[in-house]
């Protein structure tokens, strides 16, 4: 079963704030939540929404106090809802929450993952090795230097906030299609503003679609005593 992406909110950024939340979206009964959170702050963020239950997949903190991180949360049944980044604290704080509706996962969703840093411009990085035909990628990222809105070929919501000293920008990302086969190497490509070398940081997960189960096939009753008088 191929994994969809439905209606979902747009990217929500907010600086100088201890919450950053999104606007108000409809969840689908047997979806997933795929959250996004690319966040600089003090103490560990937070992520709350629709009274589910949020599971922090994976997470890569750089110098201390920057998050980048996917979430998810199971839908049992479908509500309006807001997703919110919270515990945001210290002098320079700011989150970006890109919140993905998928339908077509597995009972177990979760594959692999991985995370890491890169100084190359126009990066393309190997994220995981995929563990099942048909999953999908998504991806949390931020540029440190803060050189502008940066761009993917892959499907991107960009972002960058100056919080009056400094700017930082990154991207949530998802693939655009699924990955086609099991021990593919899943990429994603980081294209920071400009020519000037970036300090990008990255978190990647997989999203493990649904088996279809295979037909049964019967046998006539008439068919199987025939084959039981000819032994």
């Amino acid at each position: 079963m191929p994994i969809n992406i439905g209606t979902s909110p747009t990217i929500a950024t907010g600086d100088d704030s201890s919450t950053v939340a999104t606007s108000s979206f409809s969840t689908v009964s047997g979806s997933l939540l795929v959250a996004m959170v690319m966040a600089l702050s003090d103490s560990v963020p937070t992520l709350t929404g629709g009274s589910l239950t949020w599971t922090r997949r994976v997470q890569q903190i750089r110098y201390d106090s920057f998050y980048n991180e996917i979430w998810t949360a199971p839908v049992v049944t479908g509500a309006a809802t807001t997703v919110t980044v919270g515990n945001l604290t210290g002098s320079d704080r700011l989150a970006a929450v890109k919140v993905d509706l998928v339908t077509g996962q597995g009972i177990s969703p979760i594959g692999n993952f991985g995370s890491g840093e890169s100084t190359t411009n126009n990066a393309t990085v190997n994220a995981y090795t995929s563990s099942a035909a048909g999953s999908r990628g998504f991806c949390a990222s931020a540029d440190l230097m803060g050189l502008g809105s940066p761009a993917s070929t892959d499907d991107e919501s960009a972002w960058s906030i100056n919080t009056g000293f400094f700017t930082f920008s990154g991207m949530a990302i998802r693939k655009a299609a699924d990955t086609p086969s099991s021990g593919a190497t899943v990429t994603f490509n980081l294209d920071a503003a400009g020519t000037d070398a970036p300090d990008w940081g990255w978190a990647a997960l997989e999203i493990l679609p649904a088996v279809e189960a295979r037909p049964v096939r019967s046998t006539a009753v008439g068919q199987a005593v025939s084959r039981a008088a000819v032994i």
